[in-house]
């Protein structure tokens, strides 16, 4: 008899020399090599990965200055939150040292934020930024929903619907229903 299902998808560093950065409790952690990290005791290789990236990016030391958070501990934390603290699936950073920037997390503040798709990757695609309501829309693609049914539930018109799915279809570079149900799934927005 054979218990090991070979399918079953772990998350990175439970098992594995993959990183997996999110926020429990108000503090960021990190799972590696079947630890939990606080901050404070995360390895000193994942940071310098974290922080060569972070530096790599101007883009988002211009927001996070912008943001008017200017001690580069507070400025270094606040990076990792944007740009890794969701629990998902995918690593954050792989066995072999690549940093993976795909994940959504929902902060909050999508939409009123002065610093969306500077500082959080997964929201910036290949031709635009994702809206707050280009990723409600997504979402309820993503959850198999009807057409008539994600404008009920978010009040609103066939041709706006319409408008959005074109949208997210051109910002991604992708074209079909069935293409933006991937997105969102790979956006781990469902």
């Amino acid at each position: 008899m054979n218990l090991i299902d070979h399918n079953q998808k772990l998350p990175a560093g439970l098992v594995d020399n993959g990183v997996e950065f999110f926020v429990y409790q108000n503090e960021i952690r990190c799972l590696h090599q079947g630890k939990t990290y606080t901050f404070e005791n995360i390895p000193a290789q994942i940071l310098e990965i974290i922080k060569e990236d972070m530096l790599k990016n101007p883009k988002a030391l211009k927001a996070l200055a912008d943001w008017d958070i200017t001690d580069p501990d507070a400025q270094f934390r606040q990076y990792i939150i944007c740009r890794f603290g969701g629990f998902d699936q995918n690593p954050d950073i792989t066995a072999d040292g690549m940093i993976i920037h795909s994940e959504y997390i929902e902060c909050g503040r999508r939409g009123k934020c002065p610093h969306e798709g500077k500082l959080c990757a997964s929201i910036q695609l290949k031709n635009g930024i994702l809206s707050r309501r280009d990723l409600e829309v997504l979402k309820l693609i993503g959850q198999a929903k009807l057409d008539k049914e994600v404008c009920a539930e978010l009040f609103i018109a066939e041709d706006t619907l319409r408008y959005h799915k074109e949208q997210i279809c051109q910002k991604a570079g992708i074209w079909g229903k069935p293409a933006l149900a991937i997105l969102a799934h790979q956006l781990n927005l469902v």
